[in-house]
């Protein structure tokens, strides 16, 4: 286990998205206000096409603030049918890349495109809308950036999203498998995975991507009909968080994750309030585990 997972101090990343309709500055404001480490800067505050003049006036923002930028947001369409947009794709995510290299960011952060049959209905899209075609094209796309990725210093995180062939756990194990590179990790996100229900709400599933969790995306939901509800606190609703992350933990933690909130209304209580509830969490599954008999320590539920 590493240090950090035996201390619980992974670094804490404000997700962008949570702030989606105010501008950058507020982000790094609000970030640096609650004691956060840093922000996961996704695609609603940056311009993935300019991604090299946006980044270099992003990190520099954050400067101002006293706030890193920990991981960057990409969005693929490495699974569409046009060749020329999967082409175009790859390439602006290997620009994205070397934009963080150049600023010492080590992480992105995406999905690989979207499968739609139902908007309403995560459950029918994604992976159970993909043939093998499919994942051969996303895995082809992630083989060709991670020798990128490898060259330059970055590890490449792959979401279970809503519509992406990764939209689960199991279906991301798949995925990872396929690429083989160590330099392809999962960001599971329980949050994202809880509509589809049986194991996938379980926090034993992460078993599957043991020694492949880089990252890892914290919020919480209510049930829905056929997709998440996410108008709800970070600490409320039907993710144990303090079960997760402690299997999360058990399995060798994570150097650093995010908290999001996806929802409706006023996200400054939220996110004022989540530092210190991930915070507890860890300190929670770090202490849980410290009791456990070795076995269970070790990465069993």
């Amino acid at each position: 286990m590493t240090r950090a997972a035996r201390e619980g101090d992974m670094d804490l990343l404000l997700h962008s998205y949570s702030l989606r309709h105010y501008p950058l500055g507020h982000v790094f404001g609000i970030a640096r206000e609650h004691g956060w480490d840093g922000i996961e800067l996704v695609l609603w505050h940056y311009d993935a096409e300019r991604v090299e003049d946006e980044l270099t006036a992003a990190v520099a923002l954050g400067g101002d603030y006293g706030i890193r930028i920990g991981c960057v947001g990409y969005a693929g369409r490495f699974t569409d049918s046009d060749p020329q947009v999967r082409a175009h794709s790859v390439e602006v995510t290997e620009r994205t890349i070397r934009a963080c290299a150049r600023h010492g960011i080590t992480l992105v952060n995406g999905w690989a495109g979207s499968l739609v049959r139902d908007p309403a209905d995560w459950r029918v899209n994604g992976s159970a809308a993909a043939s093998p075609h499919h994942y051969e094209l996303a895995a082809a796309a992630y083989q060709r950036l991670a020798k990128v990725a490898a060259a330059e210093g970055v590890r490449i995180a792959v979401e279970t999203h809503p519509a992406a062939v990764h939209d689960t756990v199991a279906a991301t194990a798949r995925l990872l498998a396929m690429i083989g590179d160590p330099v392809v990790v999962a960001n599971p996100d329980p949050g994202n995975t809880y509509v589809f229900g049986g194991a996938e709400r379980d926090p034993a599933v992460l078993d599957l991507l043991a020694g492949r969790i880089g990252y890892f995306h914290m919020k919480n939901c209510l049930p829905g009909e056929g997709q998440a509800n996410f108008n709800v606190d970070t600490a409320y609703g039907c993710i144990d968080n303090v079960a997760w992350l402690t299997k999360l933990t058990a399995l060798g933690g994570i150097p650093s994750l995010a908290i999001e909130y996806c929802g409706e209304g006023d996200a400054h209580p939220v996110l004022a309030a989540a530092p210190a509830y991930a915070r507890r969490c860890l300190s929670l599954a770090a202490r849980l585990l410290a009791a456990a008999p070795a076995s269970q320590a070790a990465g069993s539920s």
